[in-house]
């Protein structure tokens, strides 16, 4: 759902992506929305995603991932011109916060750089 976050009919972006996030993380997905639509950007391409690691800690999980996002990144709106790419490796970290029914939701996604 990340990768077409931005897709998302404005009216139910919020409520959509409640689903696999939760505050901080929610709030800086939809700032980060609103920021791109100003500059007339979105998303394209997808992100494959390769999960080596998944701790369970006392408060949640940690995700540790090694995505590929080489076939995704941003583009201008009016000219449909792709303003970058992002890279075959991109080392990240996410905490999980399980909730009261039992679904695992994004409370905070830390990119730890190029490489794996």
């Amino acid at each position: 759902m990340l990768d077409r976050a931005d897709s998302l009919a404005p009216e139910t972006r919020k409520l959509e992506l409640s689903t696999v996030m939760v505050e901080p993380q929610l709030s800086r997905v939809l700032k980060r929305i609103d920021d791109m639509k100003g500059k007339s950007q979105a998303t394209y391409g997808n992100i494959v995603v390769h999960t080596p690691r998944v701790d369970l800690t006392r408060n949640g999980a940690v995700v540790r991932d090694c995505q590929d996002s080489s076939n995704a990144g941003l583009l201008d709106t009016r000219t449909q011109k792709k303003l970058n790419r992002g890279v075959k490796e991109r080392n990240i970290k996410a905490l999980l916060e399980k909730g009261a029914e039992g679904r695992w939701r994004v409370s905070k996604f830390i990119v730890l750089g190029e490489g794996c």
